[in-house]
Order: structure tokens, then sequence, then C-alpha cells
């Protein structure tokens, strides 16, 4: 059990990561809202990957551009982020392997930064900074993974020639400001009255949810989030889930929290978790674990990841759940938005800037499925973004 484990073996992390030649104070205000290009996010994505993050960053009188970059290389076999892996589904021509991720390495969010003015030069003098950093050698490609729809559509008009690929769909679940009923009364009747009941079972099973610090209780985590993982056909265990936990805390500190599901006065034994961050008026959901053996089918899994966070947001002033990207039908039921995000290959002579009609299939295709399923038909926000470059 991972409550049982040594919780001094487990290591802390070290996490050095460079900013493009900024302090972190210039580099955190540039980075803004945007908890996944913070300065600590980084340097947690160098403790997970064991490879030096850094950035790019080109200035002038009037402003400021930047992104965070990590070479692709150090990032581990099974990574999301590995761009061919994409290609490969997709049916789409292959970029070159190896080369600079533009971006953060997890959490599925890159933003281009920027202060000052609007300028397109800039933006323009970004791009070619990062093709000399990443992409000049004939091997490398420069490629930037899970952008914004603004971020794409500035970047093409800066020079990139590639079509951008759609990769998926981010959830954003909204709440208004006065909370829980004012967000019920948001949904049709007949869901209102189903997430009702979700949320009564729940409360009527004697299960209860504490929200605490991570570093608290990341060592009682390990059970529930191995056995979430094996659900899913990856082999792991408790004390290896435990190590990057851990990595949070230390790097992370009291950002990192964690919503436990527990049986009453039994909080070390917990039945499941949602790990999240706080950040400005929004909660983005990280990590989410259950114990399979101990589950009662008793709505655990939304209570814990949307509800329980909907009931505090007045106190907390929380305007928005980030849900991330997987199982969004169920979270479209629950009033998220689903939002594009797209691959873009900033390498000047991309393969993908000579198959725009192959990509652009492949981006109708995407789009077709979400269309196509009555539960998500109407959560795409918004329509033209998703259409743009089909």
């Amino acid at each position: 059990m991972a409550e049982s484990a040594d919780v001094d073996a487990v290591p802390r992390s070290e996490a050095l990561t460079a900013f493009g030649g900024l302090d972190t104070e210039e580099w955190d205000r540039l980075a803004g809202d945007h908890f996944y290009s913070t300065s600590d996010w980084l340097r947690f994505c160098t403790a997970e990957t064991g490879t030096p993050g850094d950035a790019v960053v080109v200035d002038d009188d009037a402003g400021r551009c930047a992104v965070p970059v990590r070479e692709l290389s150090g990032l581990p076999a099974w990574s999301t982020y590995r761009w061919n892996d994409h290609l490969s589904e997709a049916g789409l021509p292959h970029l070159r392997s190896e080369g600079l991720l533009v971006g953060s390495s997890e959490g599925f969010q890159t933003h281009v930064l920027r202060s000052g003015d609007h300028s397109p030069h800039r933006l323009t003098r970004l791009v070619g900074r990062l093709r000399e950093v990443g992409g000049t050698r004939a091997e490398r490609s420069c490629v930037a993974m899970y952008l914004t729809t603004r971020d794409v559509r500035e970047l093409r008009e800066a020079g990139v020639s590639a079509a951008p690929v759609l990769l998926d769909a981010d959830a954003w679940i909204p709440v208004p400001e006065e909370g829980w009923d004012a967000w019920l009364e948001t949904f049709p009747r007949k869901r209102r009255r189903n997430i009702r009941n979700e949320e009564k079972t729940f409360r009527e099973s004697g299960l209860r949810i504490s929200h605490l610090a991570l570093a608290d209780c990341w060592h009682t985590l390990g059970t529930p989030a191995a056995s979430t993982l094996a659900k899913y056909g990856h082999s792991t265990t408790p004390e290896t889930e435990m190590v990057s936990m851990r990595r949070a805390v230390d790097v992370l500190g009291d950002k990192a929290r964690v919503a436990v599901c527990h049986r009453p006065g039994d909080a070390e034994h917990p039945v499941g978790f949602c790990i999240y961050y706080e950040s400005a008026d929004k909660i983005l959901i990280r990590w989410v674990g259950f114990d399979n053996d101990r589950l009662s089918g008793l709505e655990e899994y939304f209570n814990v990841l949307f509800y329980t966070q909907v009931r505090r947001a007045p106190d907390r002033r929380t305007r928005w759940i980030h849900a991330g990207a997987t199982t969004q039908a169920a979270k479209a039921l629950r009033g998220a938005e689903l939002r594009p995000l797209w691959m873009l290959d900033l390498t000047a002579d991309s393969p993908l800037a000579h198959a725009t009609d192959d990509v652009h299939a492949h981006n109708r295709r995407f789009l077709q499925r979400f269309l196509d399923d009555p539960r998500t038909a109407g959560a795409l926000s918004p329509r033209e973004d998703w259409e743009l470059f089909c």
C-alpha cells in the first residue's frame, strides 16, 4: 500500500530552469495568469523530465514576447508531446523526429506570452529566433504543441507556412459568480435534475471530500493513482506515482492542492483524489486517481472533480474550472465549453506546408466526430475557431 512506503526514501527534486535571460519575477509577470507557463510550473516540468528547460525571448522598447522551449529528446517515450505520434494517428506526413519542443512539456497548454503593444514584427522575430535555436539543421524540427487558436493565427501571420493540426478539445467549465444554484440554472431541466441526483447520491453515501495541501497528504495517494492508471492499461506502482507527487510538492509548494475523497475519519486511506492548482479566478484540474477496488458507484468521480469546486466557487472566487482533454462528452454534459488545441510546425521547410489539403481533411474529420455527438455538438466554443483550419 502507498501509505506503508518509506516517504523519506522518495527523492527530492532539483528543477533548475532558465527563462531566456529573464529572472523569475520578470518571467512570471510575462506569464500572467497562464499557470502552465509560470516559472514554478516550468521548473516542475524540468524535474519531471530531467531535461533542462529554457525560453526564447524577443523584446524592444515597446514590448516583449516569449515562449518556453525544451529539447524533445529529453521527454519520456510515452509523452503525448511527441509530434510524430499524433501525425501517425492522423495519417499525415512525419516531421523530423528530433528538435525543439515549443511550450511546456506538461499541462497541455502553450501560450505565446506578450507584454506592451501588439507588434506583428516582434512575433516574426520570435519565429525567427525559434528557428535559429531549434530548427535550422536539416535533421531537426521546431514544433509548438497544444496552442490556442489565437496564437496559431498570429504565428501564421508572422510567417509560419505549415497548416496547423487539430490535436484535442480542451474543456473549460464556466462558473457563475453566485455559485452552485446559479450554475445549475444554466442547464436544461433534465440535466439539472441528473446533476442534483448525482450530488445527492454522493452526499448520502457517507463519503467526504477534504481540500488539503498536497504537501500534507501526497504520501497517501499512490494507491488510487496507480489503480486508475492500471485501469487504462498503464503498468505502474504506488511508489512510482508518489515520486511525481513529491516533485510537485518540492517545486510547487502550496500552489498544489488536492480534493481527497475518503470515509469519515479515514483521510489516510483515500478512495480517490483530484490534484488541482488555483490561479487567479481559475481551478486547473491536473491529476485524478480512484482506488477502483473500493469504489461503490456512488457518483464519486464528478463530485470530486467538479461539484465540490462549484460549491466552493464563491468563497474561492472561481469563475472557470479547467477540466482539460479526455472524456469531453461527460464534461460537456456538465457545462464545459470545448476549445480547440493545435500543433504547429514552425520549421521553415515543414512537410506540412506541402500537405495543407490532407491536414485540413484531418481537421474536418476530427471536428465532425464532435459535431456528430449530440453531447458535444453544442459545446464547441467558439465554433469559428474549430472551423478556421478545416
